[in-house]
C-alpha cells in the first residue's frame, strides 16, 4: 500500500496542471486503454465479489494463515499494472529497464541458488532437508523455479532482440539455477520459449535452445553431485495425480459458486466437499503421506480435520489448512467466479500477439503462465507478475500502433 500510494503522489506531483476537476476526464482516458480497463475491472470485480461470499472479511482481507490472498490486496497489485503501464506510455525507455530489474533480480536469486547448492543449506530460511534447496527467498523451490523461468525468458527476449554475449550469459546463468530446482513445470515453460524462438528466430532460437538445455542440464548434473536429491522429483508420477485432485475439487468449487466465485481463503474450508471419500484417501496418501484415512470431522467452514492411520496401525489427525488448486487460472475462478476469470483471460489474451513476437514483458509473462497451469503464485511474486503484466500489454499496444 504505501508504494502504491507513493505512486499516486508521484504521478499527481509530476502533473502541477491537473486539478481536482479534470477527474471527470478519467473515464474517456481509461476507455481509450483498454488493458487499464480491463484491470480495474478486474480488481474491483474482485472487491464487489467478496461482499456475496461465504465469510466476506476473509475474503476482503485475506485468510488468517497466509497474507496476500484478500480482494484488497489484490486490488494493490492491479494499481502495480495501472502505474508502470502509465509510466511506459509517457516514457517509452522505462520498459526496457523495468525489464533490466527483472532480470537482474533472477540474477540475484540465481547466484543465492547456487551458493545454497554449494553450502547445502538455505540463506534464508532452513529447509526440512537440503533436498528442499534451493529456495532462497521462497517458501519452495517451485516457487522458485518459477520466478527463474518468468525472468529466463525476459532475459532470452533481449538476446532474440539484442544478441550479445552479455544477455547471452544472463540467460545460461539464470538456466543453470533453473536446472539445480528440478521442476518439470518450470522446464515447460522453458521449452515453449524455446519453440517459440527456433520459429521466430531460427538461427539464434536453436543457439539459445542448445546452449540453454546444456545449461539447465549442468545444474541438474551439479545438484546431483552434491547429493543435495532432486532426481526423484522428475520421475515422480505423484505430483501429477494430486494435481488432478486438485483440480477435481477446484472445478467442483467453480461450478457450485461460478458468478461471485469463493473469495480468498474461503475454500480453503471447503474443497473437501467436493471429493469423495475415496478421493479425499487419495489426496492425503500423496500429498501427506497419510496411510489410511478413517474419518473426516470437520463440518463446512472450519479447517478440514481427518482421523488417519499411519502402517502401524496408530490413529491421529491430520489438518490441512492452506489449500490451493494449483492451477493459476482455476485460482482465479475461484476467487472471483467466471466474470473475473474473463476479465484475467482478457488481460492474458490481450498481451498474446506480443508474446508470438517474444517481445521482453510477454516473454516473461507467458513463460511464467505455462509454469503456473501446474502451480500457483505466491504473495512474494505476484508483484512482478503485475509488472510483467504491465510490459506485455504495453508491448502489444505498441505492434498495434
Amino acid at each position: 500500500m504505501v508504494f502504491v500510494l507513493g505512486a499516486a503522489f508521484f504521478e499527481w506531483f509530476a502533473h502541477p496542471h491537473l486539478r481536482l476537476r479534470d477527474i471527470r476526464l478519467l473515464p474517456k482516458i481509461i476507455w481509450q486503454h483498454k488493458p487499464v480497463l480491463f484491470t480495474l475491472l478486474f480488481g474491483l470485480w474482485g472487491v464487489l465479489a467478496a461482499f456475496f461470499t461465504p465469510v466476506p472479511a476473509v475474503a476482503l482481507m485475506g485468510s488468517l494463515a497466509r497474507s496476500g490472498d484478500g480482494a484488497l490486496a489484490s486490488l494493490l497489485f492491479v494499481f502495480v499494472l495501472v502505474f508502470v503501464y502509465i509510466q511506459i506510455w509517457r516514457d517509452s525507455k522505462a520498459l526496457e529497464c523495468v525489464a533490466l530489474g527483472v532480470v537482474a533480480s533472477g540474477i540475484l536469486l540465481s547466484l543465492g541458488s547456487v551458493l545454497e547448492i554449494a553450502l547445502g543449506k538455505g540463506l534464508i530460511f532452513a529447509p526440512p532437508s537440503p533436498a528442499d534447496l534451493p529456495i532462497v527467498s521462497f517458501p519452495q523451490k517451485g516457487h522458485l523455479a518459477g520466478y527463474l523461468v518468468a525472468t529466463l525468458g525476459v532475459a532470452l527476449a533481449f538476446w532474440f532482440h539484442k544478441p550479445g554475449w552479455p544477455f547471452l550469459l544472463t540467460s545460461l546463468i539464470i538456466a543453470f539455477a533453473l536446472g539445480l530446482t528440478y521442476n518439470r513445470a518450470a522446464f515447460l515453460g522453458l521449452a515453449t520459449i524455446l519453440l517459440i524462438g527456433v520459429w521466430r528466430y531460427p538461427r539464434l532460437g536453436l543457439w539459445a535452445s542448445g546452449l540453454t538445455i546444456l545449461a539447465v542440464l549442468a545444474g541438474i548434473g551439479w545438484t546431483q553431485a552434491r547429493g543435495v536429491g532432486g532426481q526423484k522429483e522428475l520421475a515422480s508420477t505423484g505430483s501429477m495425480q494430486a494435481r488432478l485432485l486438485f483440480w477435481k475439487a477446484a472445478w467442483g468449487g467453480i461450478l457450485d459458486r461460478p458468478i461471485w466465485g469463493w473469495g480468498g481463503g474461503n475454500f480453503d474450508y471447503n474443497w473437501p466437499l467436493f471429493l469423495s471419500p475415496s478421493e479425499q484417501e487419495q489426496f492425503l496418501r500423496l500429498e501427506v503421506g497419510a496411510y489410511k484415512m478413517i474419518d473426516y470431522i470437520s463440518t463446512p467452514g472450519t479447517v478440514p480435520v481427518w482421523v488417519v492411520e499411519n502402517e502401524k496401525g496408530q490413529r491421529y489427525t491430520q489438518s490441512i489448512v492452506l489449500w490451493k488448486s494449483h492451477n493459476q487460472l482455476l485460482e482465479v475462478a475461484l476467487q472471483r467466479g467466471l466474470v473475473g476469470l474473463g476479465l484475467y483471460l482478457a488481460l492474458l489474451i490481450y498481451s498474446l500477439p506480443a508474446f508470438l513476437r517474444l517481445t521482453l514483458g510477454a516473454t516473461g509473462l507467458w513463460a511464467y503462465h505455462v509454469f503456473l497451469l501446474l502451480w500457483f503464485i505466491p504473495f512474494f511474486s505476484e508483484g512482478v507478475l503485475w509488472v510483467l503484466f504491465a510490459l506485455a500489454v504495453a508491448e502489444a499496444n505498441r505492434q498495434k500502433k
